[in-house]
């Protein structure tokens, strides 16, 4: 199946690995998951300084869910 209401690859944006830095050393620290995501979106925000507030946090929290989140489909479904 193809999604046809994505948007490029947010893990090709060069903004990408700082966001992962950042979110990977807040979850580090044992902070919660809201400064771990926070800190992800400043680091976007520095790279992307031009961008809204909601866009820039819509595009950081696509790269943490991208590089972080897989979903697994039971094999008996």
């Amino acid at each position: 199946m193809v999604w046809q209401d994505r948007g490029p690859d947010p893990m090709t944006d060069p903004a990408a690995p700082a966001v992962l830095e950042a979110f990977d050393a807040a979850q580090a620290a044992h902070l919660p998951p809201v400064t771990c995501y926070r800190a992800g979106i400043e680091a976007w925000r520095r790279a992307h300084p031009d961008q809204g507030p909601k866009y820039a946090i819509r595009k950081a929290v696509d790269v943490i869910l991208t590089a972080k989140v897989h979903l697994r489909i039971p094999d008996d479904a």
